[in-house]
């Protein structure tokens, strides 16, 4: 026992997570002490760190403090997610002696990127406006951030402690009896979001899908490759226990971009560049073995499973590709009308004149329903191309992967490769604060590494 730390305030938050769920009608008392240690770090000790956790716990806070209150919701907004990250950068700044000339260099294809997205903007504002917290403000304070040398103050392995607690917190959520009726009545209710919202979270009506404490099953998926990313960098990937924490939580999300981004990973970080033939090596080829028999057998005897994986299958009518195509043509379609771009949300945003036909549905009906959608989610790199044009979408490119790849080892390289298959049928660099999050910290560790291997030689 004597061994055994504690640290309160991650310990607050992982409490704080199965109150949200169990008895969110009390969550305020636990709220209030986590806003109290989080702004005595930032303001007292500039705790950039902190600042990231606030953002990521944003909605365990904002909704459940006082429920289905705009007011309350949009300060706490501000609170979670603007005032500590401005902290920050006044201070960054005003300590700030010089810019380092080589990080306006190593990242010149993002910094024309966001200034692209500014002007082109202008085009139409009205819709612009909608997408600038979404897309755009998450690359402009990464660069902020970055330029005044805030990611070398991240505490990185702190940032690993807190992700223990919340995975482990967000797994006994999840295992506990009526997981499913309890995130309905959140959703449903308004106490995440102050309004009333229908999420799909469940496969094949029967399977709960783990929202996490972010309350989005892709975003929790995306945390656990971040996850294992950090014990890469800090070399503590034999930390097995936290492996199958993340795995875990990963796959009781069903989200199936990010699961392929998990994969690429762990073939990156676990895959020898030479194979010998040890005990060892026979005693983990057979246990995966046995394991992934077990895991096919279970699945095959599970129709909603089956469903499920085949959409993985890119050679299946219904897999996740598929099921954007409509978002996807008509993306294209938009492009090919214009191709030096239609401005910045004139797809995305929902002020748009967006009416996008996506088959029939309740097929039982004598006269099915038709589907529509008024704007394109979840099909970037199409959205991406109609709305920015040919020269913005190659800016979009150069930036990502000089952000992504910066560091170029393997690791980087199948993590860029499992981003860019996402982008097809998802829209991750839309995710506001969330991105800013994922690619300030992913940034930092990789150039932490690469300052690391400098020194070395």
């Amino acid at each position: 026992m004597k061994h055994l730390k504690v640290d309160y305030y991650l310990f607050i938050i992982c409490v704080l997570i199965i109150v949200v769920f169990k008895a969110s009608e009390y969550a305020f008392i636990l709220i209030l002490p986590v806003l109290a240690i989080s702004y005595y770090r930032v303001i007292v000790k500039r705790d950039i760190t902190t600042v990231l956790i606030l953002m990521l716990s944003s909605r365990l806070i904002m909704g459940p403090f006082i429920i289905n209150s705009n007011m309350s919701f949009n300060i706490l907004n501000l609170i979670c997610n603007y005032i500590p990250i401005l902290i920050i950068l006044v201070y960054n700044f005003s300590t700030l002696k010089s810019i380092n000339i080589n990080k306006i260099k190593g990242l010149k294809w993002t910094i024309l990127y966001v200034i692209f997205m500014m002007l082109f903007g202008l085009l139409h504002i009205s819709y612009a406006i909608t997408e600038f917290v979404k897309e755009t403000l998450p690359l402009l304070l990464f660069l902020l951030v970055v330029l005044t040398n805030g990611e070398n103050k991240i505490n990185y392995l702190y940032l690993l402690r807190f992700f223990r607690y919340t995975f482990v917190g967000c797994l006994i959520i999840y295992l506990s009896p009526y997981f499913y009726n309890q995130i309905h009545y959140l959703f449903s209710n308004g106490v995440i979001f102050k309004e009333s919202s229908y999420v799909v979270v469940r496969v094949g009506r029967s399977i709960p899908r783990n929202t996490g404490f972010v309350f989005d099953f892709r975003i929790m998926a995306q945390l656990a490759c971040l996850y294992l990313l950090l014990l890469y960098y800090f070399n503590k990937t034999k930390n097995y226990w936290d492996v199958a924490l993340l795995v875990t939580v990963a796959i009781t999300t069903f989200s199936r971009g990010p699961l392929i981004i998990l994969v690429f990973l762990l073939i990156a970080v676990y895959l020898p560049k030479k194979i010998r033939i040890t005990k060892r090596v026979l005693v983990i080829g057979f246990s995966s073995f046995v394991f992934i028999i077990i895991g096919v057998v279970y699945v095959m005897n599970n129709d909603n499973l089956q469903k499920f994986v085949s959409t993985f299958n890119p050679f299946q009518d219904k897999n996740a590709f598929s099921q954007r195509g409509a978002l996807i043509d008509y993306s294209l379609n938009k492009f090919y009308e214009n191709p030096l771009g239609n401005g910045i949300g004139a797809l995305s945003s929902p002020n748009a004149d967006n009416v996008i036909y996506a088959g029939i549905t309740n097929l039982h009906k004598e006269i099915p329903d038709k589907i529509y959608y008024y704007r394109v989610t979840d099909a970037y790199i199409g959205m991406s191309l109609a709305e920015k044009g040919i020269f913005g979408f190659i800016l979009f490119a150069l930036s990502f992967v000089e952000i992504f790849y910066s560091n170029r080892n393997r690791v980087s390289l199948f993590f860029l490769i499992g981003l860019i298959l996402n982008l097809i049928g998802t829209d991750i660099p839309k995710q506001g604060f969330y991105y800013f999050a994922i690619i300030l910290i992913y940034y930092g560790l990789s150039q932490l590494y690469s300052t690391q291997v400098s020194v070395k030689k």
